[in-house]
């Protein structure tokens, strides 16, 4: 959860606390000693102030505006100390020095992994969607009969029909009266007013599109934005509302794979442990469906 509304990656992750503290206590029990960690920190402190100095030159151009000459002079003079600190202490890599580079090494594996992996199946999402235009023109080809109540499906897909309400309507040829397709999308400021957080787009034949617009600080919670937008003029029976979301199953070409197998197994493995999207988003379990379907990356 955000803890300052001044720094959106100021975060706090209770399960990451626990696993830095057991970290933490195996690391004495590795070392035994303070001298013994002595290469150890001298690597990682030199290292992250030679991080630290080169990012400096980021938040110096675009936050700060700095002249890019005055900003790569400073990043220069700063940069040669730190490297000098991390050349000497490069020295200590057999004693001690290999742990903090193999620890920030494996995180940096892990977050490229995640990163690849979720861009793909982005990618591989809007491939496999619909433009709404045509969802909404051929929906009473698609839909043999309209149930009552409110179907609300989350989607990753802002201008699109996702694939598994295609999925869905393809095998089930079955639609409610009002089909609602939510996204949340994120903001740079900590909060956003109510009065600027709600997009209600009405496409015809009951089919609304609906993009929540939230700050870092701020919680997503499906029920309180339909409660939000019925407040400003949208017609649902809040009484008689059902919620789709989607279970990706990613799963690997055999053959002309984006993606390598050793970090395709770790993505995979990433995604399984993840938080699960109905308790992020707040949504209650006895109105939720969850369709299942599969994404080849």
């Amino acid at each position: 959860m955000p803890t300052s509304p001044e720094e959106a990656g100021q975060i706090y992750v209770p399960t990451a606390n626990w696993l830095l503290m057991i970290g933490s206590l195996l690391v004495v029990v590795l070392f035994k000693t303070s001298q013994h960690l002595a290469g150890a920190y001298g690597i990682a402190v030199s290292g992250t102030m030679l991080v630290t100095t080169i990012l400096l030159y980021r938040v110096a151009i675009e936050r700060w505006s700095w002249p890019p000459a005055l900003a790569i002079f400073i990043i220069v003079v700063f940069g040669a100390v730190d490297a000098t600190f991390l050349a000497s202490n490069s020295l200590k890599i057999v004693d001690g020095g290999w742990f903090p580079i193999t620890v920030g090494g494996a995180m940096v594996g892990l977050m490229l992994c995640w990163r690849q992996g979720s861009s793909l199946v982005r990618h591989r999402l809007q491939e496999m969607s619909m433009p709404l235009e045509q969802f909404v023109a051929n929906i009473d080809e698609m839909v043999v009969a309209r149930v009552p109540g409110v179907a609300v499906w989350l989607t990753k897909v802002e201008h699109g029909a996702s694939p598994v309400l295609l999925h869905h309507v393809k095998h089930n040829s079955v639609m409610h009266e009002r089909l609602i397709l939510m996204t949340f999308l994120a903001d740079r400021r900590p909060r956003v007013p109510v009065a600027e957080r709600h997009s209600i787009e009405r496409l015809g034949h009951g089919i609304y599109r609906i993009q929540v617009r939230l700050g870092f600080m701020q919680t997503p919670d499906v029920p309180a934005a339909l409660r939000n937008c019925k407040a400003l003029g949208l017609e649902i029976d809040l009484g008689h509302v059902y919620y789709y979301i989607a279970h990706e199953i990613v799963v690997r070409r055999a053959r002309s794979s984006a993606m390598a197998a050793i970090p395709f197994a770790i993505f995979a493995f990433l995604a399984r442990i993840a938080s699960r999207a109905p308790d992020f988003f707040k949504i209650p379990r006895e109105d939720l469906s969850e369709v299942g379907f599969h994404i080849d990356i």
